[in-house]
């Protein structure tokens, strides 16, 4: 009975050790190449170089005048990296899922503000993913990440307590406005390591088209102090006005620091330009509790007035076009510029999305489906393009499924066009669907 036990002890000691050296190489892990950057780390979170001449504010309150700007495409392909890990006992239960888009963008005639702009992203990729501080501020990283959820996974094996075991981390990313003057981008990330429910919150850059730079705030205006003064101000009326906004931030601060909270978010990576104005956005738990998700204001271009540089001002939509859905053979070939290819599944159909006289702000998405309503939602963005004027787009694409997966959506001087990628089930024909059906913004 004796040596039973004993067997029983020491093979049951030969499990347990042979998970741990198991966890052990899973941290050990071979991480992928990353894209070289020319950012050399410091012990400080000093910000980062870009090899653009930055726009210097005129030391007396006066407008920059604005010269006549040739339209200008700004083009985005958006790439996805995503990375899952099992566990190192049975290769079953996922433990971590880590995945990122990169915006890789393409200003053509303008290739250096381009090259700087990809320069700088590169960098907030590799903080990223490594975890290290090149000048954005550090993150958990790939390898962060993985050592908490096999920490996770170890206490769960050990114990037998009822935990949820994967872990992820997802960083998106979505252009917020394009044209000849301003490229703003905006990532997202969401990160889940146990608890009740993870977090989330996103950083804004805005950047210059022409070269490439990396704009601040005091670069938007010939009098900082009285823009700012006047940005708090719209904030405070904003707040008092809207109901459910006053609603969320009065549970969480007293009226009395309205003011004091708001001028807080006067700062880098919390505020961008878009189609309306300036728009400025807190942190979780920053104005509101979690239910209330994060705040924004926009202050529009209207109301910033002349304190806003003419220079960041958009130029208004004109004209109205739209778009053929062709197959690729039957373009005949030299007769249509093809501004770039998209690949949008592994196998399918070369395709292509042909452009009328003028369209904007042109994006590729994927789109997920609710059953109960039969409506879409934008799950993924694919491809944008600021402005087409009669080029096209080639796409590899499968649209064999009985339910849609790809929508185009695209702006015109009478408003937002949106069309899922389709085909007829009779003759097989190629359809942009704009009508029949609901989207879900």
């Amino acid at each position: 009975m004796k040596k039973l036990m004993i067997l029983m002890l020491t093979m049951a000691m030969a499990l347990q050790l042979g998970a741990c050296a198991q966890l052990e190489r899973l941290k050990d892990v071979e991480l992928p190449p990353l894209p070289t950057v020319t950012v050399t780390p410091e012990a400080t979170s000093a910000p980062v170089e870009v090899t653009a001449t930055p726009v210097e504010a005129p030391a007396e309150p006066q407008q920059t005048p604005v010269a006549a700007q040739s339209e200008q495409s700004v083009i985005v392909n958006f790439r996805k990296t995503a990375y899952q890990e099992f566990d190192p006992v049975t290769g079953e239960r996922q433990i971590l899922d880590f995945s990122y888009i990169t915006p890789h963008v393409s200003i053509p005639g303008r290739e250096t503000a381009a090259d700087t702009i990809n320069e700088y992203i590169a960098m907030l990729d590799e903080t990223y993913f490594t975890g290290n501080d090149y000048g954005d501020g550090p993150s958990d990283g790939y390898n962060g990440l993985l050592e908490q959820a096999l920490d996770n996974f170890s206490y769960v094996y050990e114990t037998g307590a009822e935990m949820p075991l994967e872990f992820f981390s997802s960083r998106t990313a979505e252009v917020l406005r394009a044209d000849s003057r301003v490229l703003s981008l905006y990532f997202n990330t969401s990160t889940y390591t146990g608890g009740v429910h993870g977090m989330y919150g996103g950083s804004a850059y805005v950047f210059d088209t022409e070269t490439g730079a990396l704009l601040t705030l005091d670069q938007l205006t010939p009098d900082y102090e009285a823009f700012s003064a006047l940005v708090v101000q719209k904030m405070l009326e904003q707040a008092h006005s809207d109901e459910n906004l006053s609603a969320a931030i009065s549970s969480f601060i007293e009226e009395k620091d309205w003011a004091f909270s708001f001028v807080k978010l006067l700062r880098e990576n919390s505020w961008y330009l878009d189609e309306n104005g300036l728009v400025l956005f807190s942190t979780l738990y920053e104005l509101a509790p979690y239910a209330a998700g994060i705040q924004s204001f926009t202050v529009s271009y209207d109301e910033l007035g002349e304190l806003l540089d003419a220079r960041w001002r958009p130029d208004a939509k004109q004209g109205e076009g739209g778009f053929e859905f062709l197959r690729m053979s039957q373009v005949e070939e030299g007769s249509l510029p093809i501004l770039d290819y998209v690949q949008t599944a592994e196998s399918g159909e070369q395709l292509c999305l042909k452009s009328g006289a003028r369209v904007y702000d042109v994006t590729l998405s994927r789109v997920g489906f609710v059953e109960d309503t039969n409506g879409f939602y934008q799950a993924e963005t694919l491809w944008f393009c600021s402005l087409m004027r009669g080029e096209g787009v080639q796409l590899a694409a499968d649209l064999g499924g009985a339910i849609p997966g790809l929508m185009l959506s695209w702006h015109s001087g009478d408003g937002l066009h949106r069309a899922l990628l389709t085909m007829s089930g009779e003759d097989g024909s190629l359809v942009l669907a704009e009508d029949g059906f609901t989207f879900y913004e």
